[in-house]
């Protein structure tokens, strides 16, 4: 029972970073997958549904959210080199894949509520879930490194420098949480039927 318990909680970790991850700019500015300092003291940050741009002294501004945004767009608006039209329509299309991290919330959001309010043979549909989240997760762990890390190159070899925020390790650490719940919660609950099948023979 222990053991389900630790699923439960692992699952719970991982919902709780993917929903923090998700909520990045420009709904919460300070949450963000890429920032990038600039010199006159403020700086931007990219998160899942747009970006916002933290003026030097507090103030901050952000895009609507929506589902893609241009960030190649932003990059030369910025003073850097712009992209070629190839890159420029990736990224774009990468954006609008990171609609995955709201969609790998709700996931794991369902994981979670069925292994509350499952039984032991309900585990197992949980942990089904909650695999499937971690798979929803490492995708769009995939996309975040791939896309902001493609940014990141090209600003720091443009005379800029840039960072990676702290939501992109949250979808890191979310994606691993996931997968040891998964298989946490699965094991609990066949060790917990076997352990039932041999208390039930022993009474005959």
């Amino acid at each position: 029972m222990f053991a389900l318990h630790i699923g439960t909680f692992l699952i719970f970790a991982g919902f709780a970073l993917l929903l923090v991850a998700s909520i990045s700019a420009p709904t919460v500015s300070k949450i963000d997958f890429l920032h990038i300092p600039l010199s006159n003291g403020s700086s931007v940050m990219f998160g899942s549904l747009g970006y916002c741009i933290l003026n030097s002294g507090g103030g901050h501004s952000c895009t609507p959210t929506g589902v893609g945004y241009k960030i190649g767009d932003e990059i030369n608006a910025l003073g850097f080199d712009a992209f070629n039209s190839a890159q420029d329509t990736t990224l774009h299309g990468l954006t609008q894949a990171f609609i995955l991290h709201q969609i790998g919330t709700g996931v794991a959001g369902i994981a979670l509520l069925l292994a509350l309010c499952s039984h032991r043979l309900g585990y197992l549909v949980a942990s089904a879930v909650a695999f499937l989240a971690f798979l929803i997760a490492t995708a769009v762990m995939i996309i975040d490194f791939v896309t902001f890390g493609s940014v990141k190159h090209h600003v720091d070899h443009n005379g800029g420098s840039s960072k990676f925020g702290n939501a992109i390790w949250m979808v890191l650490a979310a994606a691993i949480v996931l997968f040891f719940a998964s298989i946490a919660t699965c094991f609990a609950c066949i060790t917990g039927r076997r352990h039932q099948r041999k208390r039930t023979a022993s009474t005959y």
